[in-house]
């Protein structure tokens, strides 16, 4: 059998990213003023002495297979300009019209020679090194030294904006560059370096909304670049997200902006509808909070009623229409729900109450089976309504023994305050004949691995089962203080494509293997930390509940004291001592050192930026001082729980070296909630040492 051959890239696609790296280094020559200066003064001697090209840049750059050489030359006409890429296994000119006013090369000539997919390898690299500007350790200590030696002038934290600048043309290109690469590979996947610069420019958020309204409305449209703008624009839009999180309030105005430029285009038809139904789910998928003003807005822009017909009589028969189709594309009640949270956005409270009834009432049985898992609706309001529904339909013929089971097993997953309903449903169910039904069973061999804590309190658990050729991946998103906020799975998985995904997410984190038991207590502690914020998990977390045996699942938090005092009296009475303590203090702060996860671990928001305001950045100490005296006390509980649950996580390690350091995590959890003083506390003070640092670089 003939040997399938790889099929080249498509040679457009190459030229285009030729193009995007000389627009980068164009953009960026030109982002010094004195350079446009340069180049006037430059063209008007060439003329005056008859030089048909003028050379402004020559630079070399070391790629894995060999040093490109690129230059920028000046052409004789104003404008034009040409950039040339060297490299020994192939040879690149863009020659073209620059537009200084928008950063834009135009009316392009591209020519090359190579095999193409070596200079789509060395594109791809080229844009990576050319993106490159951040600043390492020496680099900020060098930053740091001039600070130092400007007695002066000394700026203070308040100096600097307290949201991000606009974005230049550079952010741009990048966003623009990104787009591009992800076009052209198989998945419409943003790779971490690409995610970490995303993270790092909020500001890019309406770039890449303009840049996504623009290829959904291109005459000649390309699917692929649409796709990747959408991957974006989820991605970008949580980063942000984060900042508000944080209590930015930048964050705040940067999401509101989103929400009415969204309702802008639907109102206007800008966009194909797909496409502008997509960029309303991408805050379902990004996990932005969507007002209920906003969710009626976007609601009446992406409705359009027809003039004949009345909008509530057509609203109900398009409605129905629905579930009838999408009874006929289901398998099961989770895809249910997952099919309306696509679409969350643009379903307001009211309308999801509706649903509910309409669900309960449905003919179609995969359709009732959805409302118990309406029980965990973000809004009251909702999961209110799911309890009449079932109260209404708790009959035989209509309620069926799963969906008695399931609306059981979430009844410790809602505040209290949903309870009482939902208990009179279940009596009236059983009182009429309903059967409970029986839990089905776990998938077998299944493997589990948990991350480490980041910086904004997240860890991963991943779950896999490789028993054929065929296996089950899946995770649960938990994050310490708020709760398990996001699930997903996929039952259909190649065990090469789980090792791949595997060690994508060792690329991100450290993840060790742990236990069921761990697993119980994780997902438990976030169920319990959502219930006692008066919030729920997420919905489909009841389809992992299935999946992993969760059957008792039920909201049981730590007690993050008790906890604490447990696993310190379990400690050897050495660790105990007052010696065995500093060994453990000192221990903990050399190998969290060594990973950087841990960097992440620092305290900001703007109630950070205001309390070092007052202090010059040469005072680094003073500022560490006022973070362990004016912002950690405030978290002391917080970052009792993320040691605690870090020491948990190193028991439950099936890795010795990792068992191990629990010890110096108990220790610390413990001094926290003794309410020993912090700056007794080795790791603070480098947690304090770390704030600082981030504000540095960056206040928001």
């Amino acid at each position: 059998m003939a040997k399938r051959s790889t099929p080249a890239p498509d040679p457009d696609r190459i030229s285009e990213a030729l193009v995007d790296i000389a627009e980068m280094l164009l953009s960026d020559y030109f982002f010094d003023p004195d350079n446009e200066q340069l180049y006037k003064q430059k063209l008007s001697e060439g003329r005056r002495n008859g030089v048909g090209t003028t050379v402004l840049e020559l630079q070399t750059i070391e790629l894995a297979d060999g040093a490109c050489e690129l230059q920028i030359e000046a052409l004789k006409t104003w404008t034009q300009f040409r950039v040339t890429m060297s490299h020994p296994a192939f040879t690149a000119t863009v020659d073209g019209s620059w537009s200084f006013e928008i950063e834009e090369l135009r009316q392009t000539r591209v020519s090359r020679t190579g095999d193409p997919e070596i200079i789509e390898t060395a594109i791809d690299a080229l844009i990576e090194e050319l993106d490159d500007a951040g600043i390492d350790d020496e680099e900020f200590a060098d930053l740091m030294a001039a600070l130092g030696d400007d007695d002066d002038d000394v700026p203070l934290i308040g100096d600097d904006p307290s949201e991000p600048p606009p974005a230049t043309a550079l952010d741009r290109n990048r966003v623009k560059a990104i787009a591009k690469r992800i076009a052209r590979t198989k998945n419409a996947d943003v790779n971490l370096e690409d995610r970490a610069w995303l993270e790092q420019t909020p500001q890019a958020l309406p770039v890449v909304t303009d840049a996504l309204v623009s290829a959904a409305s291109a005459a000649k449209r390309d699917d692929a670049l649409v796709l990747a703008y959408q991957s974006m624009l989820a991605s970008q839009l949580e980063f942000v997200r984060y900042r508000q999180d944080r209590g930015w309030s930048w964050a705040d105005d940067m999401l509101e902006a989103f929400g009415q430029r969204l309702i802008a285009l639907g109102d206007q038809a800008a966009i194909p509808q797909d496409d502008w139904f997509k960029m309303c789910s991408a805050l379902t998928q990004a996990r932005v909070p969507v007002s209920k003003p906003l969710q009626a807005a976007l609601a009446d822009a992406g409705f359009k009623p027809d003039e004949d017909r009345g909008p509530p009589e057509q609203m109900l028969e398009t409605l129905r229409g629905f579930m009838d189709e999408l009874s006929k594309m289901v398998s099961s009640p989770f895809e249910v729900i997952h099919s309306l949270q696509t679409a969350g956005a643009m379903l307001p409270t009211m309308l999801r109450q509706f649903m509910a009834t309409e669900l309960a009432l449905s003919p179609h049985a995969v359709l009732r089976d959805a409302v118990p898992i309406m029980l965990l609706d973000e809004d009251a309001e909702v999961r209110h309504g799911a309890s009449a529904a079932l109260e209404q339909t708790a009959r035989p013929d209509t309620m069926s023994p799963d969906a008695l089971r399931r609306a059981i097993a979430v009844r410790n997953w809602i505040p209290a305050a949903d309870r009482p309903p939902l208990d009179a449903m279940v009596r009236k169910a059983r009182l009429g004949g309903v059967e409970t039904g029986a839990w089905p069973s776990a998938i077998p061999d299944l493997e589990f691995y948990a991350s480490t804590i980041d910086g904004s309190g997240a860890q991963s658990l991943l779950v896999a089962s490789r028993a054929g050729k065929k296996g089950f991946f899946g995770g649960v998103l938990v994050r310490h203080g708020t709760g398990v906020v996001d699930t997903w799975a996929d039952p259909d998985v190649s065990r090469g494509k789980i090792a791949k995904l595997m060690r994508e997410a060792q690329m991100s984190a450290p993840h060790v293997r742990v236990d069921k038991t761990f697993v119980d207590t994780l997902v438990q502690h976030g169920i319990g930390t959502a219930v006692e914020r008066n919030a729920v998990p997420p919905a489909l977390l009841l389809d992992m509940a299935e999946l992993l045996g969760g059957t008792e699942w039920k909201d049981r938090r730590l007690d993050i004291r008790a906890e604490a005092d447990r696993l310190f009296d379990l400690l050897d009475p050495h660790d105990r001592s007052p010696a065995g303590i500093a060994e453990g203090f000192a221990s903990g702060v050399t190998w969290m050192a060594e990973d950087d996860v841990f960097t992440s671990w620092y305290e900001d928001g703007p109630l950070v930026q205001q309390a070092l305001a007052k202090l010059p950045r040469t005072d680094q100490a003073g500022m560490a001082a006022a973070v362990i005296t004016e912002i950690l006390p405030d978290k002391r509980t917080e970052w009792a729980e993320r040691f605690l649950m870090m020491a948990l996580w190193l028991q439950a390690s099936g890795e010795a070296r990792q068992r191990g350091r629990a010890r110096d995590m108990v220790l610390v959890a413990h001094a926290l909630v003794e309410d020993q003083p912090l700056e007794t506390v080795p790791i603070m003070a480098v947690i304090a040492a770390q704030t600082v640092r981030a504000t540095l670089l960056g206040a928001w």
